[in-house]
């Protein structure tokens, strides 16, 4: 971002950054909790976790949250339900503290069930107060990861909104890519290139809405491509504005899709929008990954962010935190800083986060009616068109 660009943002989104500074910690804590394979102090992690239930040929229904995101409903040990998020960038499961207590720290998991009946049992899962980590409908409440995937191989379906705990190409298919993985820090990664020039090993990382790239690998690129959008990421330090840019010749062994869309960020990793090209198969069993790549591509959409402009604060989809100059949300006059009281007559708590980017994507709506409140205090109607 150029320095006129820094000069330009609002004094409403000085005030964002100082009042989500908390947020900001959360996150980097999580990630570096992930980063080092959920190793740390708390409890006494000494549970052998299993599996049981063998209804491995139904299907989960998953709900795709930004269309990339894959989030299953879990019942924990028998009455919890939570919305947890499949995640094979995390080598470990995460509850939320605010439900089961200690913080950052180890909690006993006597069980975690699916709606097929498939549950991992007699475990012990991190405890975070987190994004992902939430006690609310609506929102992110928990994360499973890699301790829990690695028992079966997992066939994602991002075209059916489906995870089989098999593989569902065990015979093969003439169109099917295999790439190879190792771990590090229980994490799976595996080799990618740009215009055939070798990235080294990228994490694979389901729980990464968008395939991202460092600055670095972006201006390695014989053309830099151009910007499609942007949101607001958030770090230790402050914030940050991001840039998303459509990728070619981008290619994960070799497997390369047509075009994907990337995030540039600080770290890089196969995301979402790499994986929702493909019927996904992680096979933990052989340490590969099976891409079949699919020909009907209705199901890949722009997300609710990339539609309209309008980004929705993960922790409370009330609040507006940015708004894209140009996009659809600004020419209809929403600012950041405003808070948002109903869509469409719909209340803002009957939504949540998921909810609000579901109704943001539905291409069969081309108007949003919002209620807000202005960063000054009077409550307006602002109505959002949607060009073709």
């Amino acid at each position: 971002m150029t320095e006129k660009e820094k000069e330009g943002v609002s004094k409403a989104m000085k005030q964002k950054i100082n009042v989500l500074i908390m947020f900001s910690r959360t996150v980097t804590i999580l990630f570096l909790l992930l980063s080092l394979g959920g190793c740390g102090s708390g409890g006494d992690n000494t549970a052998t976790g299993y599996i049981s239930g063998d209804d491995i040929y139904t299907p989960v229904e998953v709900k795709l949250v930004h269309g990339t995101l894959l989030v299953v409903r879990a019942v924990v040990n028998g009455s919890i339900t939570l919305d947890m998020l499949v995640d094979t960038g995390a080598s470990r499961t995460y509850v939320p503290a605010e439900i089961f207590g200690n913080l950052d720290g180890e909690v006993y998991i006597s069980s975690l069930c699916l709606e097929n009946d498939i549950c991992f049992n007699n475990f012990m899962a991190r405890s975070s107060d987190s994004a992902f980590t939430q006690s609310k409908d609506g929102y992110f409440n928990g994360i499973i990861g890699v301790d829990f995937l690695k028992n079966f191989d997992c066939t994602f379906d991002y075209k059916s909104e489906l995870i089989y705990f098999y593989d569902t190409l065990e015979n093969g298919s003439s169109d099917l890519v295999t790439i190879p993985f190792h771990y590090e820090s229980s994490r799976p990664f595996t080799n990618i290139s740009i215009e055939g020039i070798s990235q080294g090993a990228n994490l694979l990382d389901t729980g990464a809405a968008y395939t991202r790239i460092t600055s670095v690998m972006l201006d390695s690129l014989s053309q830099v491509p151009d910007v499609l959008f942007e949101s607001v990421v958030f770090t230790l330090n402050g914030s940050e504005i991001v840039e998303y840019v459509p990728l070619t010749d981008y290619c994960a062994g070799m497997a390369c899709p047509d075009e994907i869309i990337v995030q540039i960020g600080s770290w890089p990793a196969v995301g979402g929008t790499f994986f929702r090209e493909y019927l996904t198969i992680f096979r933990f069993s052989e340490k590969t990954v099976k891409l079949d790549q699919y020909n009907d591509k209705s199901h890949i959409k722009e997300s609710g962010i990339q539609r309209t402009g309008l980004q929705i604060n993960i922790y409370d989809a009330s609040d507006i935190i940015y708004v894209g100059e140009g996009s659809f949300a600004w020419a209809g006059g929403l600012r950041e800083g405003y808070e948002i009281i109903s869509v469409n007559g719909i209340p803002i708590d009957s939504l949540g986060y998921f909810g609000i980017y579901e109704l943001l994507a539905d291409t069969s709506i081309n108007e949003y009616q919002f209620l807000v409140v202005t960063t000054g205090g009077d409550t307006e109607d602002v109505t959002i068109s949607i060009q073709s």
